[in-house]
């Protein structure tokens, strides 16, 4: 066989065996892929009522506020402080991210994809600071539970473990706050988001990112005229 012909050989080869690995390699990732896919599809859907459920209802909020001496707030006025700030940003941002498309029509496409997010970060906040409250709430309950079980059987031990609690219930209670706080700014982010879009704002859900991308290309070509 020739120098070229045993050239051509050894990289047609050499192609064949680069092809064989990146295969292999692609379904080695495959399953990681899946279970990141299935992982997601079953993350729980962040919504503002699934944080509501966890927060301190009004009457618990009275009660956090008298017994532990903590400052109260007004939530119907925090949450319109909230949705008058994000109409007066989306105001300030309506003049770059809504454009006049090539047939003089105006597309406000970015500004709700940057709302969507905004919401979105506002929502998902709440919700973080409302399961934090809920766990320390738990553990709080746990410990006074114990505290109870030693008095009663009067154990060594029993007063640093009264203090333990009382700790727990005290810090359970200041978290209790805050996630109501922010479940109510939350609120007037979301009333500011239907208010501008003119549709109520809806989460995001596993499954729907490609629509999602394709709507923010349609939305970018047509804004470029293409």
């Amino acid at each position: 066989m020739s120098n070229a012909a045993t050239t051509m050989t050894a990289a047609l080869v050499s192609a064949q065996e680069k092809k064989a690995s990146g295969k292999a390699k692609a379904a080695q990732k495959a399953p990681a892929a899946r279970r990141f896919e299935e992982a997601a599809r079953r993350a729980p859907v962040i919504t503002i009522e699934a944080a509501e459920a966890l927060i301190p209802v009004p009457d618990q909020i009275s009660k956090i506020v008298s017994h532990f001496g903590l400052d109260d707030f007004d939530a119907d006025g925090l949450a319109e402080t909230t949705r008058q700030a994000f109409t007066a940003m989306a105001r300030s941002l309506s003049p770059v991210l809504v454009v006049t498309t090539w047939n003089g029509e105006e597309n406000d496409k970015g500004l709700e994809m940057h709302l969507q997010r905004m919401v979105g970060a506002a929502v998902s906040s709440a919700y973080g600071a409302a399961q934090f409250y809920d766990n320390k709430r738990a553990q709080a309950r746990e410990l006074s539970s114990q505290f109870n079980e030693y008095r009663e059987e009067d154990r060594q031990g029993v007063d640093g473990l009264e203090n333990k609690a009382a700790n727990a219930r005290r810090f359970a209670a200041e978290q209790g706050m805050k996630a109501a706080a922010l479940v109510a700014s939350a609120r007037g982010a979301l009333a500011a988001y239907e208010d501008i879009i003119g549709t109520p704002w809806k989460p995001y859900v596993a499954g729907n990112a490609r629509a999602l991308n394709q709507q923010a290309a349609a939305a970018e070509m047509d804004a470029l005229g293409f």
